[in-house]
Protein backbone atom coordinates (compact mmCIF):
# COMPACT_ATOMS: atom_id res chain seq x y z
CA UNK A 1 0.00 0.00 0.00
CA UNK A 2 1.57 3.69 -1.13
CA UNK A 3 0.71 6.33 1.45
CA UNK A 4 -0.12 9.74 -0.80
CA UNK A 5 -0.42 13.41 0.11
CA UNK A 6 -1.72 16.48 -1.03
CA UNK A 7 -2.75 19.92 0.06
CA UNK A 8 -6.16 20.90 -0.55
CA UNK A 9 -7.54 24.27 -0.94
CA UNK A 10 -11.01 26.12 -1.95
CA UNK A 11 -13.75 24.01 -2.69
CA UNK A 12 -11.85 21.19 -2.89
CA UNK A 13 -10.70 21.08 0.39
CA UNK A 14 -14.37 21.80 1.54
CA UNK A 15 -15.54 19.27 -0.27
CA UNK A 16 -13.16 16.50 0.79
CA UNK A 17 -13.71 17.50 4.40
CA UNK A 18 -17.07 16.56 4.40
CA UNK A 19 -16.20 13.03 2.96
CA UNK A 20 -17.19 10.77 5.78
CA UNK A 21 -14.33 8.52 4.63
CA UNK A 22 -11.80 10.15 2.52
CA UNK A 23 -8.83 7.57 1.81
CA UNK A 24 -12.21 5.57 0.00
CA UNK A 25 -12.92 9.05 -2.08
CA UNK A 26 -9.67 8.99 -3.35
CA UNK A 27 -9.03 5.34 -3.92
CA UNK A 28 -12.39 5.41 -5.57
CA UNK A 29 -11.12 8.81 -8.02
CA UNK A 30 -8.01 7.27 -8.85
CA UNK A 31 -10.10 4.20 -9.64
CA UNK A 32 -12.17 6.13 -11.70
CA UNK A 33 -8.84 8.25 -13.60
CA UNK A 34 -7.92 5.08 -14.33
CA UNK A 35 -10.50 3.40 -15.98
CA UNK A 36 -11.21 6.60 -17.73
CA UNK A 37 -7.55 6.28 -19.38
CA UNK A 38 -7.76 2.66 -20.26
CA UNK A 39 -10.89 3.35 -21.78
CA UNK A 40 -9.64 5.44 -24.01
CA UNK A 41 -11.97 5.54 -26.73
CA UNK A 42 -11.56 7.89 -29.62
CA UNK A 43 -14.94 9.17 -31.35
CA UNK A 44 -14.71 10.48 -34.26
CA UNK A 45 -10.96 11.21 -34.77
CA UNK A 46 -9.40 10.37 -37.87
CA UNK A 47 -6.24 8.00 -37.06
CA UNK A 48 -3.81 10.53 -37.40
CA UNK A 49 -5.34 12.03 -34.42
CA UNK A 50 -5.69 8.90 -32.84
CA UNK A 51 -2.40 8.42 -32.39
CA UNK A 52 -1.77 11.87 -31.93
CA UNK A 53 -3.98 11.50 -28.43
CA UNK A 54 -2.27 8.26 -27.56
CA UNK A 55 1.04 9.58 -27.79
CA UNK A 56 -0.12 12.80 -25.87
CA UNK A 57 -1.82 10.63 -22.98
CA UNK A 58 1.39 8.32 -23.10
CA UNK A 59 3.72 10.63 -22.68
CA UNK A 60 2.48 14.07 -21.10
CA UNK A 61 -0.30 12.44 -19.33
CA UNK A 62 -4.44 13.71 -18.43
CA UNK A 63 -4.34 17.38 -16.72
CA UNK A 64 -0.52 17.92 -17.23
CA UNK A 65 0.52 20.33 -19.65
CA UNK A 66 3.82 21.10 -21.93
CA UNK A 67 4.54 23.53 -24.78
CA UNK A 68 2.46 23.24 -27.93
CA UNK A 69 5.87 23.37 -29.85
CA UNK A 70 7.53 20.73 -28.25
CA UNK A 71 4.00 18.75 -28.86
CA UNK A 72 4.02 19.65 -32.46
CA UNK A 73 7.53 19.08 -33.44
CA UNK A 74 7.12 15.32 -31.93
CA UNK A 75 4.13 14.23 -33.47
CA UNK A 76 5.42 15.58 -37.03
CA UNK A 77 8.35 13.27 -36.30
CA UNK A 78 5.65 10.50 -35.12
CA UNK A 79 3.18 11.41 -38.11
CA UNK A 80 5.65 11.81 -40.84
CA UNK A 81 4.21 15.48 -41.26
CA UNK A 82 4.99 18.53 -41.70
CA UNK A 83 4.10 21.24 -38.64
CA UNK A 84 1.75 22.85 -40.93
CA UNK A 85 -0.27 19.85 -41.24
CA UNK A 86 0.07 18.76 -37.61
CA UNK A 87 -1.15 22.09 -36.86
CA UNK A 88 -4.19 21.76 -39.36
CA UNK A 89 -4.88 18.09 -39.48
CA UNK A 90 -3.81 17.30 -35.84
CA UNK A 91 -3.42 19.80 -33.06
CA UNK A 92 -6.49 22.62 -34.60
CA UNK A 93 -8.88 19.45 -34.31
CA UNK A 94 -7.60 17.79 -31.05
CA UNK A 95 -8.57 20.92 -29.60
CA UNK A 96 -11.95 21.85 -31.16
CA UNK A 97 -13.34 18.41 -29.98
CA UNK A 98 -11.96 19.11 -26.42
CA UNK A 99 -9.16 16.50 -26.62
CA UNK A 100 -6.24 18.96 -25.16
CA UNK A 101 -6.98 23.07 -24.34
CA UNK A 102 -4.16 25.12 -26.01
CA UNK A 103 -3.32 28.38 -23.68
CA UNK A 104 -0.64 30.93 -24.59
CA UNK A 105 1.51 31.84 -22.22
CA UNK A 106 4.13 34.59 -21.74
CA UNK A 107 6.52 33.04 -23.39
CA UNK A 108 5.43 29.57 -24.80
CA UNK A 109 2.16 28.33 -25.60
CA UNK A 110 1.19 25.65 -23.23
CA UNK A 111 -1.25 22.55 -24.15
CA UNK A 112 -3.35 20.12 -21.80
CA UNK A 113 -4.37 16.99 -22.37
CA UNK A 114 -7.90 15.61 -21.22
CA UNK A 115 -9.23 12.23 -20.78
CA UNK A 116 -11.21 10.67 -24.06
CA UNK A 117 -14.64 11.15 -22.86
CA UNK A 118 -13.87 14.99 -22.63
CA UNK A 119 -13.74 14.91 -26.58
CA UNK A 120 -16.74 13.18 -26.55
CA UNK A 121 -19.09 15.81 -24.39
CA UNK A 122 -17.34 18.74 -26.53
CA UNK A 123 -18.17 17.27 -29.74
CA UNK A 124 -21.52 15.82 -28.23
CA UNK A 125 -22.53 19.41 -26.87
CA UNK A 126 -21.26 21.29 -30.23
CA UNK A 127 -23.82 19.36 -32.07
CA UNK A 128 -26.59 20.65 -29.54
CA UNK A 129 -27.08 16.72 -28.91
CA UNK A 130 -28.91 16.25 -24.91
CA UNK A 131 -25.77 15.15 -22.70
CA UNK A 132 -26.29 12.60 -20.60
CA UNK A 133 -23.35 9.66 -19.68
CA UNK A 134 -21.88 7.37 -22.39
CA UNK A 135 -23.57 4.04 -22.92
CA UNK A 136 -22.73 1.55 -20.76
CA UNK A 137 -23.24 2.99 -17.24
CA UNK A 138 -20.58 5.67 -17.57
CA UNK A 139 -20.65 9.39 -15.62
CA UNK A 140 -23.54 12.01 -16.56
CA UNK A 141 -22.28 14.68 -17.94
CA UNK A 142 -22.44 16.55 -14.15
CA UNK A 143 -20.62 13.98 -12.27
CA UNK A 144 -17.84 14.25 -15.45
CA UNK A 145 -17.70 17.91 -14.96
CA UNK A 146 -17.24 17.85 -11.17
CA UNK A 147 -14.49 15.20 -11.63
CA UNK A 148 -12.65 17.76 -13.91
CA UNK A 149 -13.27 20.12 -11.80
CA UNK A 150 -11.64 18.16 -8.77
CA UNK A 151 -8.95 16.91 -11.12
CA UNK A 152 -7.98 20.11 -11.69
CA UNK A 153 -7.72 21.42 -8.03
CA UNK A 154 -5.77 18.81 -7.25
CA UNK A 155 -3.60 19.17 -10.22
CA UNK A 156 -2.90 23.43 -8.32
CA UNK A 157 -2.65 21.61 -5.06
CA UNK A 158 0.75 22.04 -3.38
CA UNK A 159 2.98 18.69 -3.24
CA UNK A 160 3.69 17.41 0.01
CA UNK A 161 6.67 14.77 0.76
CA UNK A 162 5.36 11.68 2.26
CA UNK A 163 8.21 11.62 4.71
CA UNK A 164 7.49 15.01 6.33
CA UNK A 165 10.18 16.93 4.71
CA UNK A 166 9.92 20.06 2.53
CA UNK A 167 8.48 19.54 -0.80
CA UNK A 168 10.91 21.47 -3.76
Amino acid sequence: MTDARARLDGELAEWYEGRENGSKTVREALRLLMAREESREFEGLSDDQEVAESWLLQNVGIGNNTTLSWVENRLAQQLSLDMEQIRVQVTKPLKQQGYISVKPRHESVDVAVHPPTAGESASREGAGEASGGRGGGGLSEEEWEEFRRMQEELADAEPVRADGGESA
